[in-house]
């Protein structure tokens, strides 16, 4: 029987599979091209076509990189709880969320999304018990808001309690959290320090997306 020409496509995406160990991982764009043993046009002509196609998503850094893009039927629903007093902030996340809505692998909600004539209390009622990671950002105006505080917090913990979703609290500015009742969860960045006290946000809320996509890989992979 006469052996199936495999073509570039799927040999580039077979060559990335196995580099990742077929996970939503970022690989090189050099160690990738090394181990097709490819020239650079073609490398960058087959990389052009499968973004195009949304078959993988580009990554940025030194050389950039690529991995293989999640299938957005099955992305994660986010949900974000803030305090609008720190809107810049949390556009500023929703910026670095970006990749992992191109990997596939989740789709975020908040309140802004509200469209007119929507029962506000209802949309997020609704859209806070669907959530599979619920994103609490945290502040003294957050603390101090009757609806995020009281209401969206204390259902976002009941959720986590019955095993229903993700609490991941992300520090944006500096505040008592420590005596809150999501003190025990595991918060962002790393240690607790407030995104607004990094020199660099940016790289605090890098750190923070890159977080947030090690738990969507692993909830994704457990399903």
């Amino acid at each position: 029987m006469a052996r199936v020409r495999r073509s570039y496509s799927e040999l580039f995406v077979d060559k990335l599979t196995e580099l990742s160990k077929g996970k939503l991982e970022l690989v090189g764009n050099v160690a990738l091209r090394n181990a097709l043993e490819w020239s650079e046009d073609r490398y960058t002509r087959i990389k052009k076509q499968l973004l195009d196609e949304r078959v993988i998503i580009a990554g940025r850094g030194r050389g950039g990189s690529v991995a293989l893009a999640g299938d957005p039927g099955e992305s994660l629903d986010v949900f974000i709880s803030y305090s609008h007093v720190d809107e810049k902030l949390k556009e500023e996340l929703v910026k670095h969320l970006q990749p992992l809505k191109r990997m596939g692998l989740i789709d975020e909600w908040h309140d802004r999304k509200l469209e007119a004539g929507d029962k506000w209390d209802q949309k997020i009622s609704e859209h806070l018990e669907a959530a599979d990671i619920i994103l609490i950002l945290v502040s003294i105006d957050f603390i101090n808001s009757k609806y995020a505080y009281d209401i969206e917090l204390d259902k976002a913990l009941e959720l986590q309690a019955e095993n229903e979703t993700r609490v991941i609290p992300i520090i944006l500015r500096s505040c008592m959290w420590q005596h809150t009742p999501f003190a025990k969860l595991q918060a962002l960045p790393v240690d607790g320090k407030p995104v607004a006290t990094w020199p660099n946000q940016d790289e605090a809320l890098a750190q923070v997306a890159e977080g947030i996509r090690k738990v969507a890989v692993d909830l994704l992979e457990s399903r």
